[in-house]
């Protein structure tokens, strides 16, 4: 299946550069408009439909719903796209740089939960979603 994925670390860091903090402080929240975007285009240009929906009552926030095949049964993969407001004085890196440092790969939503979505990502690469036996979900949800 051909596809116009970037490479894997082209995502994960595409993912984590994209702010999209959930607080209750009003200053501090931020929409996930452009992360849902990145998202939505990535996973239609593997077959999958997608749906974006406004979440009500929400400022700016929205949710994905990307899905394929057909019939009963399937797999749902659900994560969340925000992140948790953090504190400029505890980080020794930029929150929204993907960066390596001995092995490890540091930022804002690396493994909570900007990670799932690079990971899914990267495995369903080479798939050809047209020929699976089941319906395949991938939710992508405002928190």
């Amino acid at each position: 299946m051909k596809n116009n994925l970037p490479p894997f670390i082209e995502i994960y860091r595409a993912l984590i550069a994209t702010p999209s903090i959930s607080a209750t402080e009003e200053a501090l929240d931020q929409s996930n408009a452009s992360l849902i975007t990145l998202l939505a285009d990535w996973f239609a240009s593997l077959g999958f439909k997608v749906e974006v929906q406004p979440v009500p009552g929400t400022r700016n926030k929205f949710n994905l719903l990307a899905s394929t095949g057909h019939g009963a049964g399937g797999l749902l993969l659900a994560g969340h796209t925000d992140t948790v407001p953090f504190d400029d004085g505890r980080w020794t890196r930029d929150p929204f740089t993907l960066t390596e440092h001995d092995n490890k790969l540091y930022g804002l939503g690396t493994a909570d939960m900007k990670g799932f979505f690079a990971f899914i990502l990267d495995a369903l690469r080479d798939v050809d979603v047209t020929t699976l036996k089941k319906p395949l979900y991938i939710l992508a949800t405002r928190r």
